[in-house]
């Protein structure tokens, strides 16, 4: 799909100032906050997604990583995430930290901000290694990013240097787009970077981390991996690159079974081990302290001797050599500041900034951090170092029944039945921060609330009721959402407080208090016949029919209920607070014409289709001259090379590549879809080798992929057990091929020299022609762990030899031919079989 050229993007509190940056799925700009700090806005639009479903379930990908990114400094912070739509076209953004200037760093220039990434380090390096520390450090954190985000169920996939941004001179993981819960089965991410068994899993992302370190340990492509570097590694860096490789490699083997590593905070650890190797070398340790520094650990761990003698040092290096401290001195710093800091016995210490405080080294210290506002949390390190900062990242909570509670402003609410209200009149320093322009009509005065003198903002109604406004806004990022909490402002007696102005009181100008109550949730009961109906409530999935008592915040409310087989049923009603909103019963309509309702089905392009289960048609046919035609006409695709013999529209095409047909079955489904042939949830695909075993009547082959599936004896040929089959079974190298060919099989005439019209010879019992001959089709795993190879299945025009035709034969292809084609399945996405 083309993007769409779009103007800046209005966001709320910010001031846009260029694009800095796109990708398939949106666009990032340089902003500046009305604070003058320059951010990162991505803006991701509906309208470059093929459905409301996909643009949805990336938009909760963002809504689950936003609070889970401030807990660790490698991941790339999300500031606030909004919604808005431009005309008819609708829209999501989210502000983020702007990363390093390319050139200057952290000092930022926007006339000519240049983001630094991982992808531009390595290119300015000429495709050398980037120096080990380099690698260790950045790797350990973002090892320790992903394990973290593992910790939270979600999966960031799509892992690679381009996307490593550095802040403040830290890598750090950026392009969130793509996080979603982990193992969800959508086939997203970059070559290379994806193992065999496919993406989305907490394994996958940390595969794809090992080959990013592959590509900076060695400047080398990810795709020549394991090749080693061009040039040999510095010899002061021959240790620690040995070890780092070893990491590397027993990360990212092809053989998901080989692998050692696939936890990220294992390989955070080893990483960590390394770097900590390292430094106690630079200050030359003697021996006897080295053994438990971890030195000797990493030389275990990664199986490589790490020696470290007295022999390396002349007498005057030894008297040098450094003395570890025997002491460390903690400073604990948390955000926001002054947090209550309590030890593992739940003493209370103080408040953050806290410290320095002296303890020995190897000590494990532990605490807890507790901030109105703010969710608990606990930090533990070991100490190893001589001067430790621990820092803690605090998250927001919403407001809980009796508890106290701080909104961003840090305004103090106390509990009051179910709601919440402020502590103190709101300031003239918090009513400042809601004017977008300075307004004239409003005043401040200093007023003593219990023992404390503020200056108070002293509003009119309006006035009022627009910062509260304002602050409901605000506070959406902050875990208040405003389906869940109604903001109401509460105006203080004008007598409670002695000597306020008379004109105050004649311009209608009062203090202001702000309430926070809870909104009642509504109920719902929704029934379907036939039951079993996929339902979405405002585009989040609630489970299958029959549902009761689904709990909805109050307001505008669209259902949709999806069973396969019937038409789609969507309606929009509006459920008040406190209601218990029962639907009647819903007759789903049966859906017209679609594909698994019938035994055989024809597409849009008039390509014919045979059942072969519930969750699967195969073309009867190859696919023809004359579909891809259409496909090359539609995309302005370049046309394939023509094939030294005559073809006509129902020949089977040929010259396509393994990624032509992938194309094919990408554009097929966009178009079927789009016409409503088939669902949301049905695509087109290359079959995989098992499924084209399947056609021709094997079952139960052994292997992990097609190389080792070949091996096998598999009997016979797709049309039986007979060799050569009678005449005119197969279009494979018969007599006709005489003056095209120099090996034929003897005795056989099949009546066509070089491609047949599809469907020109009986099919199997499954309705399926042509698996034997006329040309080898492609199928969707690749050969063998080497991506470089694809597969192709069955016979062709031009094949003779038993070994060639027989049912199991497999062909490792790189590129393509004249006796090369291919056959696509429509299958249901939740049902596709990952493999290779």
């Amino acid at each position: 799909m083309a993007r769409q050229v779009r103007s800046a993007p209005e966001i709320p509190d910010m001031e846009v100032l260029r694009q800095i940056g796109g990708g398939s799925y949106g666009e990032i700009w340089m902003a500046r906050s009305v604070t003058d700090t320059l951010r990162a806005v991505k803006v991701v639009y509906r309208n470059d997604f093929d459905d409301d479903r996909t643009f949805e379930r990336e938009f909760e990908g963002i809504l689950k990583y936003e609070p889970v990114a401030s807990g660790h400094p490698g991941l790339v912070d999300i500031l606030h995430v909004g919604r808005d739509q431009t005309g008819e076209e609708e829209f999501y953004f989210y502000v983020m930290e702007l990363g390093d200037d390319v050139e200057r760093g952290s000092d930022l220039n926007p006339a000519d901000y240049e983001p630094r990434t991982l992808r531009g380090d390595m290119l300015r390096a000429g495709k050398k290694p980037l120096p080990v520390e380099l690698c260790v450090e950045a790797g350990a954190r973002l090892a320790g990013a992903l394990a973290h985000l593992h910790e939270q169920g979600l999966a960031h996939r799509d892992v690679k240097p381009s996307n490593v941004i550095f802040v403040k001179g830290q890598a750090c993981l950026a392009d969130i787009g793509l996080v979603a819960t982990r193992d969800q089965r959508t086939f997203v991410g970059t070559e290379g970077f994806v193992p065999p068994e496919g993406p989305g899993s907490a394994g996958a992302d940390v595969y794809a981390l090992g080959k990013v370190l592959y590509e900076m340990a060695t400047g080398k492509d990810r795709l020549d991996f394991p090749e080693l570097p061009d040039e040999p590694i510095p010899k002061s860096q021959t240790k620690p690159w040995l070890a780092l490789n070893k990491i590397i490699c027993e990360t990212c083997d092809p053989r998901i079974k080989k692998r050692r590593y696939t936890e990220a905070a294992e390989l955070e650890e080893l990483l960590n081990l390394i770097r900590r190797a390292k430094r106690l070398r630079k200050k030359k340790i003697p021996l006897g302290l080295a053994l438990t520094s971890g030195l000797v650990a990493v030389g275990l761990i990664v199986g490589i001797a790490f020696p470290l003698s007295p022999l390396q040092f002349s007498a005057s290096e030894k008297k040098k050599q450094e003395v570890i401290p025997t002491k460390s001195f903690v400073t604990v710093v948390s955000q926001p500041e002054h947090a209550q800091i309590y030890d593992e016995n739940g003493v209370y210490l103080g408040a953050t900034p806290y410290g320095p405080k002296e303890y020995p080294i190897g000590t494990e210290v532990a605490y807890t951090l507790r901030h109105p506002g703010h969710e608990e949390t606990s930090i533990s390190e070991i100490l190893d170092e001589g001067n430790e900062i621990l820092v803690a990242s605090l998250n927001r909570y919403p407001p809980v029944p009796g508890r106290e509670w701080q909104d961003f402003l840090g305004q103090r609410y106390f509990p009051e039945d179910e709601s919440h209200i402020t502590a103190y009149l709101v300031s003239a320093v918090e009513y400042r921060r809601s004017l977008s322009n300075r307004e004239k009509e409003w005043k401040a005065l200093e007023l003593n609330e219990n023992g404390i003198r503020r200056r108070v903002a002293f509003l009119s109604q309006a006035q009022g009721d627009n910062f509260v406004k304002w602050l409901a806004k605000k506070s959406e990022s902050g875990g208040v959402s405003k389906a869940a909490f109604r903001f109401e402002s509460v105006f203080d007696s004008e007598d409670r407080f002695p000597g306020v102005p008379e004109e105050f009181r004649d311009a209608g100008l009062r203090p202001l208090r702000v309430r926070v109550i809870p909104i009642e949730k509504g109920r719902l009961d929704f029934q379907t016949d036939p039951q079993g109906a996929f339902v979405y409530l405002n585009g989040s999935y609630q489970g299958t029919t029959p549902l009761n008592d689904i709990e909805l915040f109050p307001g505008e409310v669209v259902l949709r209920a999806e069973l396969e087989g019937y038409e789609n049923y969507e309606v929009k009603f509006t459920v008040e607070e406190n209601e218990h909103h029962m639907l009647p019963l819903v007759t789903l309509a049966r859906a017209k014409g679609m594909p698994w309702q019938v035994s055989e089905w024809k597409n849009s392009l008039g390509m014919e289709f045979a059942k072969i289960d519930e969750d699967l048609l195969a073309a009867r046919f190859e696919t023809r001259v004359v579909d891809f035609q259409k496909f090359s006409t539609d995309t302005k695709r370049k046309r394939l090379k023509a094939p030294n013999f005559a073809q006509n529209r129902n020949h089977p095409v040929v010259n396509v590549t393994r990624d032509d047909a992938i194309a094919f079955c990408e554009w097929l489904t966009k178009r079927e879809r789009a016409r409503g042939a088939i669902r949301e949830w049905h695509h087109y695909r290359l079959p995989t080798d098992i499924e084209w075993s399947r056609f021709a009547g094997v079952e139960g082959e052994i292997g992990e992929n097609p190389a080792q599936r070949a091996v096998g004896e598999s009997e016979g040929f797709p049309w039986g057990d007979e060799f050569p089959p009678p005449d005119k079974l197969v279009n494979i190298a018969g007599q006709e091929a005489l003056e095209r060919l120099t090996w034929l099989v003897e005795d056989y005439r099949d009546g066509y020299p070089s491609t047949s019209p599809v469907g020109s010879f009986v099919p199997n019992e499954l309705g399926l022609h042509d698996l034997g001959g006329n040309v080898r089709e492609w199928v969707s795993d690749f050969y063998s762990e080497d991506e470089n190879y694809g597969t192709t299945r069955g016979g062709s025009w031009e094949d003779s030899s038993v070994e060639h035709l027989r049912t199991g034969a497999r062909r490792p292809i790189s590129e393509t031919g004249e006796a090369y084609g291919f056959r696509i399945v429509l299958a249901k996405l939740e049902q596709v079989e990952e493999s290779s």
